[in-house]
């Protein structure tokens, strides 16, 4: 009896490693970078905006999902910040290029991450508001986030998230 368990034990153990294996195997074999773009119309005008996606230290106010913004040294003259989300995780970011109040390009910053990349904020005028526009430009590292990423979530969540809570600041245009 002590055998019939020991072979079950080993055969769970086994298949573990396998698909484990199978899932490392696949995620190398996924592109390590991303790209994904949304937009949205907003009824207030591009300097309003922009005032607001370039107030990095009260982004809290008005995207729930943050319990706070941490202001870090400056880059390159740049700024750079920390968001720390309800559930304690953190994200480090640096503005990479900044022309008001038309474009905004930010790179996560820091090797904590199992992922990095960069964020491309374009506004135009739209009548008396703005549409703008975020092209994610990602890079997934780790062969197993990589592969959860690529085949079971949205990697425009996020963005999606950012958008809706501008809406709900500015009004949907």
């Amino acid at each position: 009896m002590l055998t019939s368990y020991f072979r079950l034990l080993l055969r769970i153990l086994l298949g573990t490693v396998l698909l484990l294996g199978a899932v490392v195997a696949i995620g190398y074999g996924l592109n390590e970078k991303h790209t994904a773009t949304r937009e949205t119309a907003l009824a207030a005008p591009p300097e309003v905006v922009w005032s607001t996606i370039t107030d990095f230290s009260n982004a809290a106010n008005f995207r729930f999902q943050l319990s706070r913004v941490d202001v870090l040294p400056a880059q390159n003259g740049l700024p750079a910040w920390r968001e720390v989300e309800r559930n304690s995780d953190s994200i480090s970011y640096a503005v990479t290029e900044s022309k008001p109040p038309s474009k905004l390009v930010v790179r996560i910053t820091g090797d904590e991450q199992p992922f990095g990349g960069t964020w491309t904020y374009e506004l135009t005028p739209s009548g008396a508001g703005t549409r703008i526009r975020i092209t994610e430009n990602g890079e997934i590292y780790h062969p197993i986030y990589r592969f959860v990423s690529h085949l079971f979530l949205n990697q425009a969540s996020t963005i999606e998230e950012y958008l809706r809570a501008l809406e709900s600041k500015h009004g949907k245009g």
